[in-house]
């Protein structure tokens, strides 16, 4: 991490970026789509669109947002997690890191209420997000925070996808606190943990999390709002899984096929230490799920990639806070011109 402080660049984001569109916000910042301003030589492209993250200096400490550079840095090889490009950017008043652009949105986009995934796409993800995982815990990495919203879509159908945002991935060991308000994804020894109090963090928590996150792609919801009692969705699954002998799983569950009940067994059991690993999904793909919802219809036929130009929020002259603020920024001492992206295959990665 030292070495990664000392690569801050300091940059004038309304100098060096063309702000095309809002990505996303959220407690932890936000995220644009931005078109580095360098001019292209002849004959060649403009520049790509990318992924910027920013995060508010008042709100984020310093190490956690060069942990999350970081980590995603080292695991930017893996094609099922998504690239973070060097170098770090700060501004007076914030933190920022390029990041690929997901053409297609986030898994979120294509659920709707009552209404998932056709069964193909479903293990399209499934099978994809388990080598993402089994790399990071591999890694000795747990990423803590599996969710719809984290996975990005490379194409309308789900053939590529990608595990994103590294805010809460850490070694593993490392303290995990306790979700703040009801997060349907966390499970039960992590809801149970109160301040300061916290968790050591292991791989069966993103099993848990893996497990939640097919549920809802299959069904367009997610199964329980907290996965504690008094719940009743909780309550009726962890009844079922108790029970002795079997019996027939409550509703939603009992719309599943054999093969996916026993996967869902596996990734959410409640005891953590008899969870199964994200690798299992891999036994399951060949079996019937009972959740296919039509064909490859709709999403193949859309355009491969989204018009990235859609909505352009000021090319730099104004709007979203006039360029995140850029108030008191001195013209001799800032960069003007992007930074240059390093290759994969050639940068130096930080150490971890």
């Amino acid at each position: 991490m030292e070495q990664t402080a000392r690569e801050l660049t300091t940059v004038r984001l309304r100098a060096a970026y063309r702000l095309l569109r809002d990505l996303g916000s959220g407690s932890y910042g936000r995220v644009l789509l931005v078109r580095p301003r360098a001019q292209s030589s002849a004959g060649r492209p403009p520049p790509a669109a990318l992924a910027l993250k920013l995060l508010p200096k008042a709100s984020t400490p310093f190490t956690s947002f060069l942990r999350e550079f970081t980590v995603g840095r080292c695991v930017s090889s893996h094609p099922g997690l998504l690239r973070t490009l060097p170098p770090p950017l700060e501004t007076p008043k914030l933190y920022g890191f390029m990041q690929e652009l997901a053409p297609h949105g986030d898994l979120s986009s294509l659920l709707e209420d009552g209404k998932g995934l056709p069964e193909r796409w479903l293990k399209r993800v499934a099978g994809q997000l388990a080598g993402a995982l089994d790399f990071l815990h591999g890694h000795g990495l747990v990423h803590g925070d599996v969710k719809p919203d984290n996975v990005l879509l490379f194409d309308a159908s789900c053939r590529r996808v990608k595990l994103g945002d590294f805010g809460l991935s850490r070694p593993e060991g490392a303290p995990a606190a306790a979700p703040v308000g009801p997060l349907p994804s966390a499970p039960p020894e992590l809801c149970l943990v109160r301040p300061p109090d916290t968790l050591a963090l292991d791989p069966s928590l993103d099993s848990w999390g893996l497990g939640v996150l097919l549920f809802t792609a299959a069904t367009g919801r997610f199964p329980w709002e907290v996965a504690l009692a008094p719940d009743p969705a909780f309550e009726a699954f962890a009844t079922w899984l108790n029970a002795w002998p079997p019996q027939e799983p409550p509703l939603p569950w009992s719309g599943f096929s054999p093969a996916a009940l026993t996967l869902f067994r596996g990734l959410l059991a409640l005891d953590p230490e008899r969870r199964r690993p994200p690798l299992t999904v891999l036994e399951a793909l060949e079996a019937d799920w009972g959740v296919e919802r039509g064909g490859e219809s709709g999403g193949e036929e859309e355009e491969e990639k989204r018009k990235e130009e859609e909505e352009d929020l000021g090319d730099g002259e104004s709007s979203l806070e006039e360029w995140t603020d850029e108030e008191g920024t001195g013209e001799g001492d800032k960069t003007t011109v992007p930074p240059p992206l390093l290759r994969a295959e050639s940068d130096r990665r930080p150490e971890w």
